[in-house]
C-alpha cells in the first residue's frame, strides 16, 4: 500500500513524480441468488467476491467507483496527461481455508450506479475484453491490481472510474472478502502516479538560443534541449532567422508537428518531442545607378530569382538632361551577364549583379541635325526669294519698251 492517504496528491521523493490517492465514492457487492436485493445494507463493511460450484452456483461480484476529478489536479485533465501507473489496492480480510482465491478486476462501462441501489439485475455492463488478475494467498494484507490503461481512458472521458471484482474460476476455494470504504482503517484506494512531462526540442544547431515561458534556454552541443515542465500551457519560441556569414543564413520553416510559427503555445500533459526545421538561404544583391532594380532578397537553395530594372532609360541630370542626353541600360555584370533588362538566376550560392548604363546622345544629335537642316532650308528659301525679287525689278514692261521706241525715234539716250 502506498504512503499517500486517500483524497489528495503529493510529490514523491522522485523528482517530478506526483502520487494521488483516490478513495471510492461508492462500493457494494451483488448476489446472483438475490438478484433484486442490494447487499450494501446487509454487510456494509466488506466486499464479497466468490464463485462456488454449489447448486445452484453462487456468485458475488463487487463494484467500486472512484471520482478522479475530485482529487486529481485540473491541469491533468486539460492537458490530457496519461498516468505513469494506476493501481487498485484492496485489503484482504477473509478467504476460505485453502487461501487460493483468484480475483480479476474488470472495467465497468457505466458510472450511473450507486451503492444503495445496486443489485445483480441492474449492475453496470462489464468490459470483459481485458482484466487484471491477482492471487489471494494470505489474509490481513494488501493486494493490488494494475488498472493504468482504464484510468487513462477515464481521465480522457468523464473523470470517473468504475471497476468490477470477479472470481477468476469456479471453486470452493475461490472465496474472498475485502474491506469496504466504510472500514475507515483500511478502505480501498486507487493510487495514480503522474510524472511531469519533459519537452525535448531538437535542432541542427548547437547552443541555439530559445525561449520557454519567457525564460532563455539553449540547446546543447548536439542541438538538443530537454526541460521538465508542469502540466498545462507553455509558450515556446525559436529564432526566426539564424544569421550566417557571406550572404548565407538559416530561416525557420516550421515545427515537426506542422505548426508554422516560430512562436507557439503548447498544452503539455505528456512527454513531447519537437524538431525545429530550418532551411538555408542565399542573398542576392542587385544594384543600379539609375531606374529601379528589383530582385534583391534572400532565396532558398536552388530557387530561381528574377532580376529586372525599370525603366530602361532616364534623362541625365542637369544641363545634359535638358539638352536631351539620356542614360540607357546597356547590360548586366556579375552573376547576370546578358544585355536584357530581365534576367533569371539559379540561387546555388550568394550572388551579386549590377546594371551598367551608358550615355545616349541620340536626341541632341538628331535635334542638331534637324536644326541644321532647318537652317539650311531657311537660308535657301531666303536666297531664292531675293533672286526672284531682283528679276522682277529688271524685267522690261510694255511701257518701257514703248518709251524706248519713242526715244529711238527722237534720237534719245538709246539712239546710235
Amino acid at each position: 500500500m502506498s504512503e499517500v492517504s486517500g483524497g489528495k496528491c503529493v510529490q514523491t521523493p522522485v523528482h517530478g513524480v506526483m502520487e494521488c490517492g483516490v478513495l471510492p465514492t461508492d462500493n457494494a457487492f451483488v448476489d446472483n441468488l438475490l438478484p433484486t436485493e442490494p447487499m450494501e445494507e446487509q454487510i456494509s463493511m466488506v466486499l464479497v467476491v466468490q464463485d462456488t460450484p454449489s447448486v445452484p452456483v453462487s456468485r458475488n461480484y463487487a463494484f467500486l467507483k472512484f471520482n478522479l476529478s475530485s482529487v486529481l489536479p485540473k491541469a491533468i485533465f486539460t492537458s490530457h496527461a496519461r498516468p505513469l501507473n494506476a493501481s487498485l489496492w484492496l485489503y484482504a480480510e477473509y478467504a476460505t481455508g485453502f487461501i487460493n482465491a483468484s480475483v480479476r478486476v474488470y472495467h465497468a462501462s457505466s458510472n450511473s450506479w450507486n451503492e444503495s441501489t445496486l443489485t445483480w439485475n441492474n449492475m453496470p455492463i462489464i468490459d470483459m475484453s481485458h482484466y487484471s488478475s491477482n492471487q489471494i494467498h494470505a489474509i490481513d494484507r494488501w493486494y493490488k491490481w494494475n488498472v493504468t490503461a482504464d484510468v487513462a481512458n477515464d481521465i480522457e472521458g468523464n473523470g470517473t472510474s468504475s471497476f468490477a471484482l470477479i472470481a477468476g474460476f469456479t471453486s470452493w476455494s475461490n472465496y474472498a472478502w475485502f474491506t469496504s470504504r466504510q472500514n475507515v482503517t483500511s478502505p480501498p484506494e486507487l493510487d495514480v502516479y503522474f510524472r511531469e512531462p519533459t519537452l525535448t526540442i531538437t535542432t541542427p544547431f548547437a547552443h541555439l538560443p530559445m525561449t520557454i515561458d519567457g525564460s532563455p534556454i539553449q540547446t546543447d552541443s548536439n542541438g538538443t534541449l530537454h526541460v521538465g515542465l508542469p502540466w498545462g500551457h507553455h509558450s515556446v519560441t525559436a529564432p526566426d532567422i539564424i544569421p550566417g556569414q557571406g550572404g548565407v543564413r538559416e530561416l525557420f520553416v516550421g515545427w515537426s508537428d506542422n505548426v508554422s510559427s516560430a512562436s507557439r503555445e503548447l498544452n503539455l500533459g505528456n512527454n513531447m518531442t519537437l524538431h525545429a526545421n530550418y532551411a538555408k538561404q542565399y542573398r542576392l544583391d542587385i544594384s543600379s545607378p539609375y531606374g529601379v532594380a528589383k530582385g534583391s532578397d534572400w532565396y532558398f537553395v536552388n530557387e530561381p530569382a528574377n532580376v529586372s530594372v525599370q525603366p530602361t532609360w532616364v534623362f541625365s541630370q542637369g544641363v545634359l538632361g535638358w539638352l536631351g542626353v539620356r542614360q540607357v541600360f546597356d547590360h548586366w555584370i556579375g552573376a547576370c551577364t546578358n544585355s536584357q533588362p530581365n534576367c533569371t538566376l539559379l540561387m546555388n550560392g550568394p550572388k551579386e549583379t549590377t546594371a551598367v548604363w551608358r550615355e545616349d546622345y541620340t536626341i541632341p544629335i538628331i535635334a542638331a541635325i534637324v536644326g541644321i537642316a532647318a537652317g539650311i532650308l531657311a537660308l535657301r528659301r531666303k536666297k531664292g526669294k531675293h533672286k526672284r525679287t531682283r528679276k522682277r525689278r529688271t524685267r522690261p514692261t510694255s511701257n518701257m519698251k514703248e518709251g524706248k521706241s519713242r526715244r529711238k525715234r527722237r534720237g534719245g539716250f538709246f539712239s546710235l
